[in-house]
């Protein structure tokens, strides 16, 4: 029974009964979605779901995920004695050698082979020789994910990586991070001898799946792409075809990036195809070795680890292209011209999700049913509302407003509309306490109106992190972020378990950029549903998840309530509301409407 194995000893309204559909359910249905608020339990259901018929593969999207999900299985390992359990996330990310440097998951993989294959590697060796009992004592004992992988070091003298791996072969519950579960190559640094179709999948944050490009993509800058030419000449004095293809790839890619929409880079134009992808596989192999050997010679095991050549990353990323399901694009930002290369077709999603013996995916905001049928084409599909089953809704602790005044459409976009934006965020940021989360539908959009609020608050760029921003928060403050971002899916920012988050402005419906990789996508949809149902997924579906987990962020348990302004008129279309399931309380036609409902609300309610 999944009960015995649920992390705690009480259930919380819904989690009993979630568990039993999910029983009656488990024998005919392959994937099962779970829709559940946040302060719901997913965590524990998937636990105890997982432990009743073991193996089981718990994914994240985060390695700050990772944490959360080790504490229930810490709470479960006191209540039921023997369970195994353990966690994966990037090696480089754990390598006791790197001492934080930055360096390419592709890349550090090869250090780390030539390191383990030369017998240069202590922590690897060490880690061949402790036992998994002392691993699983660290583990107990850890605050969390980071003190176990610096305990691992620093006490064992093993590699985390590979001392939490060999753990996870005999362990009944593993969390990982998504490469893990979605990469098959990836998987089996953790499994070499074992097959994924023995293992239940638990798909955390599943929303992510109807966007192919966050799970299957690699993104190399144009003067990354020129470095690597340079790395050529420098270790095996120069390759006339490498050479040639990666100068025209990276005049293609200047040329064709005007801005930060991406614009599509066909195969035949860069003169890529099977042989020219097997050659510079085969080049920066070489390259490899030969800047291996060299700082070996120097004596530094470190340096060997982190160290970088672009042709690697190049090269890897070139080789997706292998793959039909994969394109490649053009854009430029303020760093400069980039390629990358992107699945543009759902299949691979359901190709790796198809090799489990059944999946979970779970989320406040999943897919419905029917794209998870039609569009990934995952049959004996079972769907469960956690809010149908009992559990408490966050929105009953939402005030809804939306005005009617905004809008974010790409033909009324202008100064004047900027400079309103900037006023209805003024009102909420004079008359609200607390951290105001403003949502954007993209960095354009956002940096034209704060301009207009003079740069005020917190504001996200790509290099971003939820540390940063964490740091930065104070309990009054106007956080300024992007829709579908890691900040405005990521956060949870509390203070003595409440949340401080008391408004989310979505400003703007946040619909996907229009550009060659959204058209790419369309027309392998197109292939499966109506061009009706095509768009309605992309631009409806999508923006209104983005919109209600960016909204979710505010109201994290049933002491928390929150305003949640929606600041565009295309929210009141029922093509969008639809999928929100959330019920719009006031419109305000004006600034001065929107003030005196902000003061009711401030007044009554927060």
């Amino acid at each position: 029974m999944a009960e015995e194995f649920f992390p705690y000893s009480s259930f919380r309204p819904g989690q009993r009964e979630v568990l039993k559909r999910i029983r009656e359910d488990s024998g005919s249905s392959k994937i099962l979605i779970l829709k559940a608020p946040t302060g719901f339990g997913k965590t524990g259901i998937g636990i105890a779901t997982g432990m009743m018929k073991p193996p089981a593969i718990h994914s994240v999207r985060t390695r700050n995920e990772i944490t959360p999900v080790l504490r229930d299985l810490k709470k479960l390992s006191t209540k039921v004695r023997g369970i195994r359990y353990s966690f994966i996330h990037s090696a480089h990310a754990m390598c006791p050698l790197l001492n934080n440097k930055k360096i390419d998951p592709e890349d550090f993989w090869l250090n780390c082979q030539i390191l383990r294959e030369l017998g240069l590697c202590s922590y690897y060796a060490k880690s061949l020789s402790t036992p998994e009992e002392y691993i699983e004592e660290v583990l107990a004992s850890s605050e969390n994910h980071v003190d176990s992988v610096r305990r691992i070091s620093k006490e064992l003298g093993a590699c985390p990586f590979f001392s939490l791996a060999k753990l996870a072969r005999s362990s009944d519950y593993v969390v990982a991070t998504y490469p893990y579960v979605f990469s098959r190559d990836l998987f089996s640094t953790i499994y070499p001898d074992e097959n994924p179709e023995s293992f239940l999948a638990i798909i955390d944050e599943a929303h992510m799946i109807i966007d192919p490009s966050i799970i299957y993509s690699s993104e190399i800058s144009v003067s990354r792409i020129r470095a690597s030419i340079n790395e050529v000449r420098e270790y095996i004095g120069g390759d006339p075809f490498s050479e040639d293809l990666l100068d025209r790839l990276s005049k293609l890619v200047e040329e064709r990036a005007g801005d930060e929409k991406l614009k599509k880079v066909d195969r035949a134009s860069m003169g890529i195809d099977e042989d020219s992808i097997d050659h510079i596989l085969d080049i920066s192999i070489e390259v490899k070795k030969r800047a291996i050997d060299r700082v070996i010679s120097r004596g530094s095991i470190k340096d060997v680890a982190s160290k970088r050549v672009s042709l690697v990353k190049v090269a890897l990323s070139l080789a997706l292209l292998e793959d039909s399901r994969f394109e490649a694009f053009a854009y430029r930002d303020s760093q400069g011209a980039w390629l990358k290369i992107s699945a543009v077709d759902h299949g691979v999603i359901s190709e790796a999700l198809h090799t489990y013996r059944s999946a979970i995916l779970m989320s406040g905001t999943p897919p419905s049913k029917d794209y998870v049928k039609r569009i990934l084409g995952l049959g004996s599909v079972s769907y469960i509302d956690a809010v149908e089953t009992g559990a408490w809704s966050p929105y009953s602790n939402m005030a809804v407003i939306l005005t009617s005044q905004l809008t974010s459409r790409y033909i009324e976009r202008g100064d004047a509309m900027y400079q309103l934006y900037s006023r209805y965020i003024e009102i909420i940021d004079k008359l609200l306490e607390g951290a105001k989360l403003v949502v954007y539908p993209s960095y354009e959009f956002m940096r034209r109106v704060v301009e207009k609020l003079g740069w005020r608050g917190y504001v996200e760029d790509r290099e971003s992190t939820i540390d940063d921003l964490v740091r930065s928060v104070k309990e009054d403050i106007v956080i300024h972020v992007v829709a579908g971002g890691k900040l405005s899916e990521g956060i949870e920012l509390v203070s003595n378990g409440r949340s401080l988050v008391k408004c989310v402005f979505i400003a703007g419906v946040p619909y996907p950029q229009r550009d060659d990789y959204i058209e790419e996508l369309l027309k392998n949809m197109r292939k499966k549903v109506s061009d009706r149902e095509a768009w309605d997924y992309i631009y409806n579906m999508t923006s209104s998840i983005k919109a209600m987990q960016a909204i979710g962020r505010s109201v994290r348990s049933e002491e928390d309530k929150a305003l949640i302004v929606l600041g565009d008129r295309r929210f009141m279309s029922q093509d969008i509301r639809k999928y929100m399931g959330i019920r719009i309380g006031r419109i305000a036609r004006n600034t001065e409407e929107f003030k005196s409902l902000i003061e009711v609300v401030a007044n009554n309610f927060l």
